[in-house]
């Protein structure tokens, strides 16, 4: 991932957090620093047991995963997959147990070479401390001429 931009990415999700460690917010920037650093099963201490991630609209990235080692497994492979991300916040909104971050992307898929740019969100649902659902769907995806 490009420094310049997950430090960007964390200090705007940090932005919202609060010294309460079982807010919502303040779970969620833990669980992106742990992905930014690469640290997948730190990332699993942040999802219940019975956690579940979508994601649509990202082609090779779509799928559906259920449990906490699925979903850490999906995470890893997924980001595994990519290179040259360029992540950022649009927006974040908050309420009682759920996050929506609004974002765009751009970056490489590493199989085929071919450069991607995308927006979308990322809904979080919290239970207690962790995160018990992951819904992310990207509402347009187009190629980057290079």
């Amino acid at each position: 991932m490009d420094t310049e931009y997950t430090d960007r990415f964390l200090q705007v999700v940090g932005a919202v957090a609060t010294p309460d460690s079982s807010d919502p917010q303040t779970v969620l920037h833990r669980a992106y620093d742990t992905i930014i650093q690469g640290d997948f099963n730190s990332f699993g201490e942040h999802l219940t047991e019975d956690v579940e991630l979508h994601i649509c609209g990202l082609g090779p990235l779509d799928g559906t995963w259920r449990g906490r080692e699925e979903v850490v497994a999906a995470t890893g492979k997924n980001f595994a997959a990519v290179v040259s991300q360029k992540p950022e916040i649009e927006s974040i909104i908050s309420q009682a147990d759920c996050v929506a971050v609004l974002l765009r992307e751009s970056g490489i898929f590493k199989s085929s070479g071919e450069t991607y740019s995308v927006r979308g969100v990322q809904w979080f649902t919290f239970a207690g401390e962790k995160i018990k659902k992951i819904d992310e769907i990207v509402a347009s995806i187009w190629k980057v001429e290079t």
